[in-house]
Formats: structure tokens, sequence, C-alpha cells
């Protein structure tokens, strides 16, 4: 065990995969339901790995800042898609310190983007919409090498998959259905 992450579990998961590709399919899913205004609340669904389901009682609060026609009472959706991308990289980082017998005594990841409302409001035509550019920085202190940790830096970006769905992209598909 190390940085409470229980190392040989995780190499035992890891030959699974090896042996058995579906076992490392994970399918995820939300459902958001309004409550008013820009208030909405969202509930975790069950996620599936591989053939295991896995309950999911998580639920919490989407909202925005009075600035934006909200009622400051949560997150906005920014902040929610700024904080799963940063947790992504802080587990990737703390499983490979683990992995490495790196000891972490300290660890945090800062994201920050901007937007342009104008073009989601659609004002300026020209405005983009999404973020054009998301920056990082992670902070860390523990008994590893300058060295390594900036390899594992690199590595808790590239192998991210929500820091790679933003830098990629995702196809995004979607129906209505009126009721």
């Amino acid at each position: 065990m190390r940085n409470s992450i229980a190392v040989s579990a995780l190499s035992e998961y890891v030959n699974e995969i090896k042996d058995f590709p579906a076992e490392g399919i994970a399918k995820y899913g939300v459902e958001l339901n309004w409550e008013t205004g820009t208030r909405s609340r969202v509930k975790a669904l069950p996620m599936e790995i591989g053939p295991h389901l896995v309950n999911r009682e998580f639920e919490w609060v989407i909202d925005e800042p009075r600035q934006l026609l909200g009622t400051n009472q949560a997150p906005n959706p920014q902040e929610y898609l700024l904080s799963g991308m940063g947790a992504c990289i802080l587990v990737g980082f703390t499983v490979g310190a683990s992995i490495m017998e790196i000891q972490l005594e300290s660890l945090s990841v800062t994201v920050k983007g901007e937007l342009n409302l104008a073009g989601f409001l659609g004002v300026d035509d020209n405005a983009p919409i999404g973020f054009k550019t998301i920056r990082y920085l992670i902070e860390v202190s523990g008994d590893g090498s300058s060295e390594q940790f900036e390899e594992l830096a690199k590595k808790a970006v590239s192998h991210s998959p929500n820091a790679m769905t933003i830098m990629k992209g995702a196809d995004l598909q979607g129906e209505l259905v009126i009721i």
C-alpha cells in the first residue's frame, strides 16, 4: 500500500485486463433534472466495469452565479468540467507515484479556463463558445526526484481519459424525446 493505493490489487487488475480486455471497459452515465432557473440536480447512474454493475448512489447540484442568472448555490457546469479533468490528472499522478514507489507528501492540481460568453449568448458569431485554452498546475512534494515527478506529470496528463477527451474531442451524439 502506497499513498493509500493498493498497488498489488492494481497490478492484478492490469493483468486481468491484459488477459480479458473486456474487463477494462468502463461505462459511465449521469442524469440531470432541471429544478428551477439555471439549477439542476445530477444523479450518477449505475456504472459498468467489464461485466460488473456498480451502483452509484451520488447526487449533486449544478447552478450558476447570480451574475449569470443563477442562485449561486452550487458549482456551475464549467467548474465541474474543469474539476473532472483536474481530478482525473490527480488520480493518474497518485497511482503512478504509487507504482513507482514514491511517497507523496502533498499534491494539488489547479485548473483554469476562460470563456467568452458572447459566443454562448449568440451576441458575437465570431466569439468561440468553448474554452480555447485550459491551463493546469500540478504542485507536488514527496520523496521522488524532479525527473520522476516530471515523468509522472506527463503520464498523468497523457493517460487521463478526461484530459484526452478535452484535447482530442469525442463524437457527441444525441436525441430529443418530446413527452
